[in-house]
């Protein structure tokens, strides 16, 4: 019999989703595949019963689990309608309904967020670091689909998923963990929203599954050290020093004020 998921962690992207992946695949009531953000409703051509069954066999090794889940960071990137919504091509403009069609009325589902601007400017680190776009990209580009500023819309994107789930289908964790007590407190409320047990507090580990690039984010703008080694890091950008190291400028201080005016409201804390 082909398991379908209890569960999804949804994104949001940048926000921790590894890191909340890792820890809830420590319970010994969960089983979530290793092999986190299978983009499978993300794309129109996946929107069929055979590859839903294929989909469906990630889960095949589940024994006796209590839950089951998967997580992919890009499913809450949903159609905003902002001048940044520009998603990849075939990118599945409807991923809540596709979710509730394939998966049904009682998945439970599972968000975390962070502070929108802080959200947008690691995304912008992360596609430099892996070369989708250079230093001298603005990050607030309108024509990259990449979604570095549309996916921190939050409120539009939760206002999607709630127009197809009701409200206690979702566990919203509104932050990232501050320490390790904290890190507890949250993976532990999620575990108690899916009706698991939590991980043994000893394989608790705070620290980010995918560490940021070096940066210094200030009134100037957002700095990237040397340390990086990002290719054209330099090329034309202002440059501090630090101690002993430099650092360039990448977002400037007018892009990163025109960032948090746009996000501000998008900003959630419960």
């Amino acid at each position: 019999m082909i398991r379908t998921p209890d569960f999804l962690i949804i994104g949001a992207q940048k926000c921790g989703t590894s890191w909340l992946h890792h820890q809830l695949r420590q319970s010994r009531d969960i089983f979530m595949p290793e092999d986190k953000d299978f983009e499978h409703f993300s794309y129109v051509g996946n929107l069929n019963p055979a590859a839903f069954e294929r989909y469906c066999r990630r889960f095949a090794d589940a024994g006796g689990a209590r839950v089951v889940g998967d997580a992919n960071a890009a499913y809450f990137w949903t159609r905003t309608g902002s001048p940044w919504s520009r998603q990849p091509d075939s990118f599945n403009p409807d991923i809540p309904r596709s979710v509730h069609a394939a998966c049904g009325p009682d998945l439970k589902l599972v968000l975390i967020l962070r502070d929108p601007v802080e959200r947008a400017i690691s995304a912008y680190l992360h596609h430099i670091r892996h070369g989708a776009i250079t230093p001298a990209t603005s990050i607030l580009d309108r024509d990259l689909p990449l979604g570095i500023v549309d996916m921190s819309l939050f409120r539009i994107h939760l206002d999607n998923w709630l127009a197809v789930y009701p409200r206690a289908a979702l566990h919203l964790i509104p932050r990232l963990p501050s320490d390790d007590d904290d890190s507890v407190r949250l993976v532990e409320g999620a575990c108690r929203f899916l009706d698991a047990a939590p991980p043994e507090r000893a394989r608790y580990h705070l620290a980010p599954v995918f560490p940021g690039l070096p940066r210094i984010v200030d009134a100037q703008g957002v700095w990237l050290s040397e340390r990086s080694g990002v290719p054209d890091l330099g090329a034309g950008q202002p440059q501090r020093v630090v101690g002993d190291e430099r650092f360039w400028r990448v977002v400037s201080a007018a892009e990163l004020e025109a960032l948090n005016g746009l996000l501000d409201a998008q900003r959630i804390s419960a």
